[in-house]
């Protein structure tokens, strides 16, 4: 099976949902699946195998910390070229409603779509204020997890639905 993963964070920067990417990918392909991970830049170094960059990863501090997102003005045609010409079987993304990646990928996605939600904390004012358009995006997922009973949640709060706990 091909399967595409999508970190929005700049990818291999260290982090949480980084970490989780890594591992997700290294047991896929121990299995036998043709993996991909789907990232924006990250430093001067050329993409590891297996890694698509696609963008520019932009600081933006967010829930306590730092992530770099994916920015371009030609993002939509960037990601269009990406899924022709890799044919995923299902695309696994992380925290799909962090701008911008994963996103266009779901508007323009035609096999399964399932989504991680790793953060937790208290009030979101970017989730809260965003629900009508993250709904949107939302109803494109095949299948949602949580990574922990306080991921679920914190997700669920702004976006009641069935997550299922995969730590």
């Amino acid at each position: 099976m091909k399967v595409g993963i999508v970190s929005p964070y700049a990818y291999p920067r260290p982090g949480g949902a980084n970490s989780y990417i890594r591992e997700s990918y290294q047991e896929l392909r121990r299995l036998g699946h043709d993996v991909r991970i789907i990232t924006a830049p990250w430093g001067d170094d050329p993409p590891a195998q297996d890694v698509i960059q696609i963008g520019q990863a932009i600081a933006v501090p967010y829930n306590g910390a730092i992530g770099r997102i994916t920015l371009s003005l030609r993002l939509e045609w960037l990601v269009s070229r990406m899924l022709e010409r890799e044919r995923f079987d299902i695309i696994h993304h992380h925290e799909p409603l962090v701008p911008f990646l994963s996103m266009q990928i779901l508007d323009s996605a035609r096999c399964p779509n399932v989504a991680t939600f790793h953060a937790f904390g208290g009030f979101s004012f970017s989730y809260w204020a965003g629900r009508v358009i993250g709904e949107r995006y939302m109803r494109r997922l095949d299948a949602r997890i949580a990574v922990s009973s306080a991921a679920r949640h914190f997700i669920s709060t702004y976006f009641p639905g069935d997550y299922r706990i995969i730590p």
